[in-house]
């Protein structure tokens, strides 16, 4: 018997589903480190977009970004989310100078 995958022989059936198994972990693996891939070089791009328009130093636009990503992250499961989006807003108006 062989494995369909690799051509691995194996003795019995769960020889093969442990071959399988572990091939289809890899592939796995293999796909979530891809799409981490994609998903930094999406962010890069974004940082990139975000300092050419704005004049923008790196440090400065991932500050926002996480200040950003934190307020987000803070809102699930809140019910008045806009209300807290209004209010985050304020004070980061009022602690850059904007008001």
């Amino acid at each position: 018997m062989q494995c369909p995958i690799c051509g691995r022989e194996v003795k019995d059936e769960n020889e093969l589903m442990a071959c399988i198994t572990n091939h289809m972990r890899d592939e796995a693996t293999k796909q979530a480190k891809d799409m981490q891939r994609v998903y930094i070089m999406m962010m890069a791009s974004q940082l990139t977009m975000a300092c050419v328009t704005t004049h923008s130093q790196p440090q400065e636009v991932v500050g926002t970004f996480r200040e950003v990503y934190d307020l987000l992250e803070n809102l699930m499961g809140k019910s008045n989310v806009s209300g807290e989006i209004e209010n985050w807003l304020k004070k980061w108006r009022k602690d850059s100078g904007e008001e």
